[in-house]
């Protein structure tokens, strides 16, 4: 990957980023406090959606990235072998996108009104509609990202977020509510039928097959989404968890901190899951080298962490006041807390990466899964809603951090010489 396409899939992320504070900023500014506490709940389960979603693209990019090798050394007049009996991994993702908005359409009574409360019917269409979407949204991610085209892949991520801004601006003049910022924030999830529409390479891509027949690529596809579901539940869906395990009382006035776990994680954690495919196909060609595959950009997190932590605890309760209103105060310290809690979910977003690139699917969605349970389980601890969310998202991260390591440690060429592990196949 060269400096201009690492340099545009940076630019389309900042992007992604920055139009993801403006939609928080317009909801703060227009809705009241409690209308806000409802989007902003609404906000953590259809980004929860996409977050489970996005494993489509975690495996699309190893899977695209893997069938492309094989057609490569397929010879000329032979062609790529099995192709006939290999899925297009677009029809996948698209049947995967809809059989999830049916599943939540259905359960709705269920897990709606006791999230949503009295906003229930007008979001619940919102959060299925955007799971069909976001389906061929991540596919095409995965694809591009597979196969190298960066251009493309950079402004596939750019267009989502000039389509979610473009109908935000046109929801504001027509008059903000809940229903309608969340629209609003679904739109973008639907630009790729326009790459769809209009490139014939796109095309192409969206009909890429897979690297395995249809059973063992479900089966990859659903390790990478179990996976992804955990993740999503740390990284965008905590407000989520926390509403589980807090009073309706003390919930509806915690606009703040919800507020600032947006805040605090979007400067790491957006262009991070933009990379993510980028980090795939880099550890892909250096998995031999195993954790120092991973050291440089490892210490890079941390600093980015340690120096966003500082600047959190000196500007950030001005910036919570003079951006937000006096009703959004907090303390300096819990802000500096909570971001560098985030540099602990990007690390572990950055071992995921390589236990995928590794084909330890099973490793990888265990290290997730140990992160979520354990920072649910922290939450019932008999404490402040500020100290029992520090103590969670750091203590869930740190703990599947320690699962991937293993394996990935057991994994390496040193271990792999004194008989520590065996030949991994697709699904392990």
């Amino acid at each position: 990957m060269g400096q201009a396409s690492a340099a545009g899939v940076g630019a389309a992320s900042l992007a992604s980023a920055a139009v993801g504070y403006i939609v928080i900023v317009v909801a703060a500014r227009t809705l009241d406090k409690q209308d806000n506490a409802a989007f902003l709940t609404f906000w953590s389960v259809v980004f929860l959606v996409i977050g489970v979603l996005g494993g489509i693209a975690v495996e699309t990019t190893r899977a695209a990235r893997t069938s492309r090798s094989l057609e490569a050394s397929a010879p000329a007049d032979a062609g790529t072998p099995g192709a006939g009996r290999r899925p297009r991994m677009g029809w996948v993702a698209l049947a995967v996108g809809l059989a999830t908005g049916v599943l939540l359409a259905a359960a709705s009574p269920l897990w709606a009104p006791p999230i949503f409360g009295s906003y229930a019917s007008a979001l619940v269409p919102v959060v299925c509609v955007t799971a069909v979407f976001y389906a061929g949204h991540a596919v095409m991610m995965g694809q591009f990202g597979g196969i190298g085209r960066w251009g493309t892949y950079s402004r596939l991520i750019a267009s989502e977020s000039a389509v979610r801004l473009a109908v935000l601006v046109a929801v504001v003049l027509i008059g903000a509510t809940v229903a309608g910022l969340a629209w609003a924030t679904a739109a973008g999830t639907a630009a790729w039928l326009l790459f769809m529409l209009l490139s014939p390479q796109s095309r192409r891509a969206f009909l890429f097959r897979a690297d395995t027949g249809l059973r063992p690529y479900l089966r990859t596809v659903w390790h990478a989404c179990m996976a992804a579901a955990a993740s999503a539940s740390l990284v965008v869906g905590f407000p989520v968890l926390l509403r589980l395990t807090t009073s309706d009382a003390v919930y509806l006035e915690s606009a703040a901190l919800l507020m600032a776990l947006s805040l605090t994680r979007a400067p790491l954690m957006i262009p991070l899951q933009a990379y993510q495919g980028v980090a795939i196909t880099h550890f892909m060609s250096r998995r031999s080298e195993g954790l120092k595959a991973v050291a440089p950009i490892f210490g890079l997190v941390i600093g980015v962490a340690a120096l966003g932590a500082a600047a959190a605890w000196l500007l950030g309760p001005w910036l919570m006041v003079a951006f937000f209103g006096d009703h959004y105060n907090m303390s300096g310290a819990v802000l500096a807390a909570l971001t560098f809690d985030a540099g602990f979910l990007a690390l572990l977003t950055l071992t995921g990466a390589l236990t995928i690139a590794s084909n330890r699917h099973r490793a990888y969605s265990l290290g997730w899964i140990t992160a979520c349970l354990v920072s649910f389980a922290m939450l019932w601890l008999p404490l402040d809603i500020e100290t029992r969310t520090i103590i969670s998202l750091a203590a869930g991260p740190l703990c599947g951090i320690a699962v991937h390591l293993l394996v990935i440690i057991r994994s390496s060429p040193s271990a792999s010489a004194t008989g520590g592990t065996q030949r991994s196949t697709p699904a392990s």
